[in-house]
């Protein structure tokens, strides 16, 4: 995440709530899997009794035939009934654990999807896969895996502990004492590792941040040779992780030994005190005692073992929870505003009113600026890098709230609008033409899912797209790759223009459009772009430095150090504003041997 993130921190009631808020629509199927495991766990711990009776029986010599098909029938039947029990109760908790992980993670990409652009802009992509992958699986691990075996593994030390305090008072509450110091050491253990587990879980997201990166940046690593480096960096990381996970391990392997070793001296009391009692012929204590003993001595040892090993586990989880619960908790920036209401049809006349806005505080892009457009209007927005051309795009549909001023759209303020209802009456291309794994298709229709096949085609004879797409060998069923690398640059342009010619939206907003493409698709482009202008398709702000676009444009807005230096045609701007003639000689210059080295 990034650097300035808010300082989050949840206590353990807190996260406690945050998650049984989540698996409260599912707290029936938990409930009924709770009550079968309270009432599985006697059944599959009452046959040491059973080994018991028989050795008494064995012993003064009153065991017949009939008794012991008796008892073991009994024993076969309670495990056999305890059992079944079990697994319905695991079925109702893995059903309900995999339900609670398709909801959360729902929950989280939405949230995702509703954050704005500058969040994106300053979390880590791969960071962000990480939470809502593997913190998610390690959260659910906690919260029905973990969390049943503790509640059966409590379960099952009272049920046993109460079968052995019945057995024998005595020799039960010695032996029982030695438990009581593991619990001790396991709850010193948790405070201790508590830390230790948020580190790793955040060193494991700097990982999968790194590798999202650099995987998406590898023709630059091969192009600069650069894969060594790269390697020895991503060790780095690893090694980081690794330096957290054994510390967590260290900590793991110097207490959970001494709490089986407490575990172990119940044995030894069990057996030593047993005996002793046995050796002087005590009514309190029998040989089928002992044998009951030594079957209860790993049911008794064993919670101990599995309390202290699912410690571990919810704290490791309890860092997943927490940078999880963070996300769902992070204030979303840009949203509706409580009385914004719906906007309706709209003609598309934009103004913008002593705006300002600024990404860092203190360093402002745009500067009190302030001009009209008209619906049905083309106008090209031009400037040199960093005056706020693209800036000023992506304060049109919200993308960004401005620091001060105000944008309407037919006179209403955008402010005062849903975002859906806004965003619906603006199509969008930027620079970087972003196109979703999938076919020509899939991706043409995300501007429309309703559209019919004609619609479609139409808006890819508007982007000059449709004879590219027929001549590939699947046409609209090609498969273009993630990000669409299997395209050219200009064929992904295309097809991003297709996609916000068929949403057929009121006001289309292009961000250099044919940047980074080849002479063939700009000038397809450029016709695309002309031809929706010149049949009065709607209004059309573009950003180029383009001199062609420029030449053409009925009107350009000149930016220059985020203040609207000029606003006028073409060749007024060229008489009347010397910065833009000499920012149009520049990129003329530029053109040019853009042009020359092609040849």
């Amino acid at each position: 995440m990034a650097d300035n993130d808010f300082h989050y921190e949840l206590s353990d009631r807190e996260l406690a709530g945050r998650i049984w808020v989540r698996l409260r629509p599912y707290r029936r199927r938990i409930g009924w899997a709770l009550t079968l495991l309270v009432f599985a766990v006697p059944f599959v711990n009452f046959h040491p009794l059973v080994w018991g009776f028989v050795a008494d029986a064995l012993v003064d010599q009153t065991l017949t035939s009939g008794v012991l098909v008796m008892w073991l029938s009994i024993m076969l039947g309670s495990y056999l009934i305890g059992i079944a029990a079990g697994a319905v109760q695991n079925y109702l908790l893995e059903k309900t654990g995999q339900a609670f992980v398709r909801d959360i993670r729902a929950e989280l990409f939405s949230k995702f999807q509703e954050q704005s652009l500058a969040y994106h802009r300053d979390c880590r992509t791969g960071e962000l896969v990480t939470r809502i992958t593997s913190d998610v699986d390690a959260m659910e691990q906690s919260v029905l895996q973990g969390l049943t075996a503790l509640v059966e593994e409590f379960v099952t030390f009272i049920v046993v502990a109460g079968m052995v305090l019945w057995i024998s008072p005595m020799v039960g509450a010695v032996s029982i004492i030695p438990l009581a110091f593991a619990f001790i050491f396991i709850r010193k253990y948790n405070r201790r590792v508590k830390s230790l587990y948020a580190g790793v879980r955040k060193k494991l997201g700097n990982i999968g941040s790194f590798v999202q990166d650099r995987l998406a940046g590898i023709l630059v690593t091969q192009s600069f040779g650069r894969r060594d480096h790269e390697t020895e960096k991503f060790r780095e990381n690893a090694d980081h992780f690794y330096d957290s996970s054994v510390k967590a391990s260290r900590l793991r392997n110097t207490y959970f030994p001494i709490v089986s070793v407490f575990g172990f001296i119940n044995n030894v009391i069990m057996l030593g005190l047993g005996a002793w009692l046995i050796m002087n012929d005590s009514s309190l204590f029998s040989l089928g005692a002992l044998l009951a003993y030594r079957g209860f001595w790993w049911r008794l040892q064993s919670p101990i073992r599995t309390i202290a090993q699912t410690s571990d586990i919810l704290q490791r989880a309890r860092a997943a929870a927490t940078r999880i619960m963070e996300l769902l908790d992070k204030p979303v920036s840009i949203k509706n505003e409580s009385d914004a209401r719906s906007l309706g049809s709209v003609n598309g006349a934009i103004d913008f009113n002593e705006v300002s806005f600024s990404y860092l505080q203190g360093k402002p892009i745009l500067k009190q600026v302030s001009f009209s457009i008209k619906a049905g209007e083309f106008v090209a927005v031009a400037g040199g890098s960093g005056s706020g051309k693209s800036t000023l795009l992506n304060l049109i549909p919200r993308f960004y709230d401005v620091d001060s001023g105000s944008i309407t759209i037919d006179g209403t303020q955008i402010k005062m609008v849903t975002l859906d209802s806004l965003r619906k009456k603006i199509g969008y291309v930027g620079q970087d033409h972003y196109l979703f794994d999938g076919t020509i298709w899939e991706n043409v229709i995300y501007g429309d899912p309703a559209a019919a096949e004609e619609e479609i085609f139409s808006a890819a004879k508007k982007a000059n797209a449709h004879d590219f797409i027929l001549s590939l060998q699947n046409g609209y069923e090609t498969q273009v790759g993630q990000n669409g690398v299997k395209l050219s640059g200009g064929q992904r342009q295309r097809l991003s223009l297709a996609r916000a010619f068929l949403a057929t939206p009121r006001i289309l907003l292009l961000d250099e459009p044919t940047a980074s493409v080849e002479p063939e698709s700009e000038f397809l482009i450029h016709e695309a772009v002309l031809k929706r202008s010149r049949e009065s398709g709607g209004t059309t702000v573009l950003v180029t430095h383009r001199i062609d676009l420029l030449r053409q444009a009925p009107r350009i807005l000149f930016f220059d150090q985020g203040r609207l230096a000029a606003d006028g045609a073409h060749h007024d701007l060229v008489e009347g504003c010397s910065a833009y003639a000499e920012a149009y000689l520049r990129w003329e210059v530029e053109e040019a041997n853009q042009i020359s080295v092609l040849r």
